[in-house]
């Protein structure tokens, strides 16, 4: 017995357990079991997405343009929302767009911006979108156009940096922050009544009657001196910068037949009317087409459905959705695609199966969709026309008997329309090459055609090659139409084309 009770002592006091109890020493005062050195125990936080928007930085990923380039990126998303909204509404639509000294302004005469668009662009901790889950040629599909522009002011002048939007009778006036301690967005939001059908007066002092009743948003800064813009280094009466402004305007005066634009470039005006109000495409609002749709696209679509209906507690037939495409809103053609797809009384949520969408009865309803209805033809996205292209481009200093027009169109799967405009300025015009180029009838900030064709090359180096370069007193137009276009990135600034992806060849 006495052995055995040494020999626990022993092992009691051996150096091995010194060791042990020294580890847990180093490790209760976090240093490290094999140094003296302090170690850092981690903590995993939490970060608020808020802060994507809050930031030049963040600005720059969201919008894939630097702060240089801010008011071209105000002029394309809200030009681009007001142009929509007008033709939802079924109205030729006449826009202003104003720039001075304290800020840039978009006045249209639609009807009006709803309450819930922007309590949606409010909140930064989602993407809201009527247009994201649906293909269709529509001019954006992002879904943060208005929620980029919100913070813009604010990260430009975090003093003075306001959005004031005037719309269905009140003055909204916006101002954005941060909370420096949980990185969460602070929204001032203050509303006052406006007078009804308050007549909308330029900076300049003068009233446009048919913009009386629209939509006004005007991202406004304090005064700086000399005239300075809050963008970067540029200064507004920069000529290049100036010339690009008005050059990504007059774009959308050239996609849009239908559009009477103005531009107030610091009490310079330059108006641009419609060639054709009652001009029509194919509008925001109209049906979109089955034969437009893969499976994962319909799988989206129906997705956010049963996601929206969750959230409202309601659940809609498939029939309901089936209504909505073109060519089967028609009981008649509508029971025989419900028939062949076994969907009859079938609600959307019985599409899921196991929190899974059930894609071998998607797949059925989408077959049976494409077989019951016509393929949508090129012509009916909306052709912008020669005459249109002609007077645009004539107004532009082109020499007549120089104008050139093109049209290609897709003969059979998805529908595009691609159309093209040249013309020389003459010898006696500044040496430098305009492109104006754009999809869906929305001009781009730059040129989004950076790679196409079978050897991949893209347009300037093109048109070089035809000796148009980039010094050469020439006008160039590109405008593709199609239900399915694709970008790179969420600035739209480079469009993914070729046979494979958009169905060109």
């Amino acid at each position: 017995m006495q052995s055995t009770k040494n020999a626990t002592n022993k092992t009691a006091s051996s150096p091995k357990c010194k060791k042990t109890r020294a580890t847990s020493q180093q490790k209760k005062q976090g240093l490290s079991p094999r140094s003296k050195d302090p170690v850092l125990n981690r903590t995993t936080f939490k970060t608020s997405r808020e802060m994507d928007f809050f930031s030049e930085k963040e600005l720059k990923n969201q919008t894939a343009h630097n702060i240089d380039e801010w008011p071209l990126v105000i002029i394309k998303e809200l030009v681009d929302n007001a142009l929509d909204a007008c033709e939802e509404g079924d109205i030729a639509p006449a826009i202003e767009v104003s720039a001075d000294a304290t800020g840039i302004t978009i006045l249209d005469n639609g009807p009006g911006l709803p309450e819930v668009t922007l309590q949606g662009a409010l909140d930064f901790t989602v993407r809201t979108s009527n247009r994201e889950a649906y293909v269709s040629p529509c001019r954006g599909a992002q879904g943060n156009a208005l929620k980029t522009i919100l913070p813009m002011a604010r990260v430009v002048d975090p003093e003075n940096g306001q959005l004031i939007i005037e719309t269905l009778g009140k003055r909204h006036t916006i101002r954005c922050g941060c909370d420096p301690i949980s990185q969460r967005a602070v929204v001032h939001h203050d509303i006052v009544d406006l007078p009804k059908c308050k007549n909308r007066e330029s900076r300049n002092g003068t009233i446009n009657q048919a913009l009386s009743c629209g939509t006004s948003i005007r991202i406004e800064w304090g005064a700086r001196p000399n005239s300075e813009w809050p963008f970067g280094d540029h200064y507004p009466h920069d000529d290049d910068f100036a010339r690009q402004f008005r050059e990504l305007v007059q774009g959308f005066a050239v996609f849009n037949p239908h559009l009477s634009l103005t531009l107030n470039w610091f009490n310079k005006r330059t108006t641009w009317e419609a060639t054709d109000p009652s001009w029509n495409k194919w509008k925001p609002h109209k049906p979109t087409s089955a034969h437009w749709y893969e499976l994962a696209h319909l799988e989206r679509l129906i997705g956010a459905y049963v996601t929206h209906d969750r959230d409202h507690d309601s659940d809609r037939l498939v029939s309901d959705l089936v209504a909505e495409f073109d060519g089967l809103i028609g009981s008649q053609k509508r029971s025989k695609v419900l028939e062949d797809a076994g969907c009859h009384r079938v609600k959307l949520s019985d599409l899921v199966v196991g929190e899974r969408l059930d894609s071998a009865r998607i797949s059925g309803l989408l077959k049976a969709m494409q077989v019951h209805t016509r393929p949508v033809k090129s012509t009916r996205l909306g052709i912008i026309g020669e005459d249109h292209l002609r007077a645009r481009l004539l107004a532009m200093g082109v020499v007549p008997e120089s104008f050139q027009y093109s049209r290609k169109e897709s003969k059979d799967g998805l529908p595009w329309v691609l159309e093209s405009a040249f013309g020389w300025k003459g010898d006696e015009s500044e040496d430098w090459r305009t492109i104006i180029s754009g999809a869906n009838w929305s001009a781009a900030i730059k040129n989004p055609f950076r790679s196409f064709g079978a050897t991949g090359e893209g347009l300037e180096s093109a048109l070089t090659d035809m000796r148009a370069s980039a010094f050469e007193p020439v006008v160039f137009i590109l405008h593709l139409a199609h239900p399915r276009v694709e970008y790179t990135d969420r600035g739209k600034s480079s469009l993914v084309v070729g046979a494979k992806k958009q169905g060109l060849s």
